[in-house]
């Protein structure tokens, strides 16, 4: 473990978690936007991919992926982080001039028992079991992280990881781009290249909620998206209500696992790991 990123989440911990680690479980990272110390200092913010999660990455999964550090990540070089589920290829943009309403929900006429539910899984979102690092070079004009959201997977990661057991297995039909992707990233891959080696990275990144009790990945999502069908208002609801509780049940289980993690991985600095 790098002594930087170590010491930056003690600071994190006593500075924004009341010095109880276990408090990164509710923690809303969108409050580190104006924050040079751990948000993303001369460079576009972005939740997953602030100085503090870089850190926690490098702690947590600094011996299970390649290469993986500090001065490693962001644009054209080797790892970046990426948010797992997706809230606007659901729900849409927050609405100009009105907090809490969002474009694709509000096409539907929603209840405002819904409209509380979705406002509650944007900070949801932003919590520490949403985010996950990911290798990041280039190939074809895109990366792993534009490519899942920009095809037919509209960034629903169980699609995507679906995809991505085939190529690493080499079972099934395979995404021709990303076929391309994992080669590209090959310094990162190469260990995972079989139904081991994908159960070794599923495992490592505890993504063990999205795989079935045989180690391999499953659909969870029903795959809708508030501009499929706009026509279908019902389907829309059925899909959305289960959509939050599926991601509830899953965000807050990987964020008590990452939490846990943590505290396995800092060890040497038992004060920082209190029980509950």
């Amino acid at each position: 473990m790098e002594d930087t990123a170590i010491q930056l989440i003690k600071d994190f911990i006593a500075e924004k978690l009341s010095g109880d680690v276990n408090n990164i479980t509710t923690f809303d990272f969108r409050t580190l936007e104006d924050s040079e110390k751990f948000g993303c200092p001369q460079r576009y913010f972005d939740c997953d991919d602030t100085e503090i999660m870089r850190a926690i990455y490098v702690v947590l999964w600094g011996e299970l992926l390649p290469g993986l550090s500090m001065n490693n990540f962001g644009y054209r070089r080797q790892y970046r982080g990426d948010t797992m589920n997706t809230f606007h290829t659901m729900f849409g943009r927050e609405l100009e001039g009105r907090p809490g309403f969002f474009a694709g929900l509000e096409k539907y006429g929603p209840s405002e028992e819904l409209r509380e539910k979705v406002r509650n899984f944007s900070k949801l979102c932003s919590s520490v079991g949403n985010y996950v690092v990911l290798p990041n070079y280039y190939t074809g004009g895109t990366t792993m992280n534009l490519y899942r959201g920009t095809n037919q997977w509209h960034d629903f990661f169980d699609c995507f990881l679906l995809e991505l057991y085939q190529v690493l297995t080499g079972i099934g039909k395979q995404d021709t781009r990303l076929v391309e992707l994992v080669k590209s990233n090959d310094f990162c891959f190469r260990k995972f290249r079989s139904e081991k080696g994908f159960a070794d990275f599923a495992d490592g990144l505890l993504l063990m909620d999205y795989c079935g009790e045989n180690g391999q990945p499953k659909q969870i999502f029903s795959m809708n998206y508030h501009w499929k069908n706009e026509q279908d208002r019902e389907q829309y609801f059925r899909d959305a209500e289960q959509y939050l509780a599926q991601t509830e049940t899953i965000i807050k289980r990987r964020s008590e696992m990452i939490c846990q993690l943590l505290c396995a991985k800092l060890l040497k600095l038992p004060h920082l790991c209190k029980k509950r």
